[in-house]
């Protein structure tokens, strides 16, 4: 039973349905907006306690693309929480091929740098206990109705991810939606290197997408056996070290 959640990204979209639901339940005692914009994150609790009818909300301020601001961030949070769900992402709008401080692109930076060093800070911390729910995607593997190509890595080595991560992998043609697939791949290999040394925590990687929530959810590696090299795995996770500092 998991008491209180921490969500990014929830003042918008799957993030505030996920905390909708999560206050719904009878067992829920806490849960934690991660959001960027504190004027966007008020509106979404003061909306949320009249859709639930409870006062369970609060708020924290974190830019999930800032090394910095998750930090801070973490560093307000002074009672242990039971769970994260990392939501915050997307495909990085106009800017996802620009590069941000940490190195990385846009896009990576906001799917998989903060929620690292969110994670891996809690953890450290002692303030993270039971679940970590990454937000992931079909594009792992592939998805021909939305013209998402399946992986063409040659080796999955760390370099290869470091690549991905500051874009130079896709050469001069990058495309958002075709980077947005490896980068999720990078983060759900992370996850799984993760889970590993972690054992005590449960590590879930599942796409929030209707194809995928509409129907019984399937071992991913079943269909795409990548995700269970353990090297691929733990190339991913030093490959993400390198941005953060």
């Amino acid at each position: 039973m998991n008491e209180s959640i921490l969500i990014t990204g929830a003042n918008i979209g799957i993030g505030k349905e996920c905390a909708r639901q999560l206050a719904l339940k009878p067992e829920t005692k806490k849960v934690i907006l991660a959001c960027r914009n504190q004027e966007k994150a008020v509106a979404a609790k003061k909306e949320l306690e009249i859709l639930t009818g409870r006062s369970i909300f609060d708020i924290i301020i974190m830019d999930v693309s800032n090394v910095n601001s998750v930090r801070k961030a973490v560093a307000t949070i002074t009672k242990p929480i039971d769970a994260v769900i990392l939501n915050a992402g997307g495909l990085g709008g106009n800017t996802a091929e620009k590069s941000t401080a940490s190195g990385m692109n846009e896009l990576a930076a906001t799917n998989v740098l903060g929620h690292v060093v969110l994670v891996e800070e809690l953890i450290k911390a002692d303030k993270l206990k039971k679940v970590v729910l990454l937000a992931s995607s079909e594009g792992v593997r592939g998805v021909k109705q939305m013209g998402m190509k399946p992986l063409a890595m040659k080796s999955s080595s760390e370099e290869e991810f470091v690549t991905i991560l500051n874009g130079s992998f896709f050469g001069g043609k990058f495309n958002a939606m075709q980077a947005y697939g490896y980068v999720k791949y990078t983060g759900t290999m992370w996850m799984f290197s993760l889970a590993r040394q972690y054992p005590t925590i449960k590590f879930v990687c599942m796409s929030p997408s209707p194809g995928s929530t509409s129907g019984t959810g399937i071992d991913q590696s079943t269909i795409f056996s990548d995700l269970n090299n353990t090297i691929y795995q733990d190339n991913a996770n030093k490959a993400i070290h390198r941005f953060i500092k």
